[in-house]
C-alpha cells in the first residue's frame, strides 16, 4: 500500500513530480492516465518503489517491487531535479530521511 505523499521518477529525465496524495493521484488525469515509459516509478514516503503500469480500462496502477529507494539514490535524485530546476549549491543538498527527501521536492515544485 502506498503511503503518501510520493514523487514520480521520469525514466531518462532528471524532473521529479510530487504527488500529495491518493486523491490528488486518482482525480488528475495527468496522473493516473498517463501513458508512462516502463521505467519510471513511483516513490512513495517510505521508500518503496512502485513499477507504474497502464490497466485495460486506461488507468495507471502503481506496481509494487518490493524494493526500497536508498537514502544515497533519493539524494542524487533530489540533487538533479534540483539542478533542472536552477537552484544553486546542489550538493549541499542532504536529508536524513526519505519523508524528508519527498518534503524538499514537494517544496520545489511549489515555485
Amino acid at each position: 500500500m502506498i503511503t503518501w505523499p510520493a514523487i514520480i521518477k521520469f525514466h531518462g529525465d532528471d524532473e521529479l513530480a510530487y504527488v500529495a496524495s491518493e486523491s490528488q493521484w486518482n482525480n488528475d488525469a495527468d496522473l493516473s492516465a498517463y501513458a508512462y515509459d516502463d521505467n519510471d516509478a513511483l516513490i512513495d514516503n517510505h521508500g518503496l518503489i512502485y513499477q507504474l503500469k497502464l490497466t485495460e480500462n486506461g488507468i495507471v496502477q502503481p506496481l509494487d517491487t518490493k524494493n526500497i529507494i536508498s537514502l544515497y539514490q533519493l539524494i542524487k535524485l533530489v540533487q538533479s531535479h534540483a539542478a533542472l530546476q536552477g537552484e544553486c549549491c546542489i550538493e549541499k543538498i542532504v536529508f536524513k530521511r526519505i519523508t524528508e527527501g519527498i518534503q524538499l521536492v514537494a517544496s520545489m515544485c511549489e515555485d
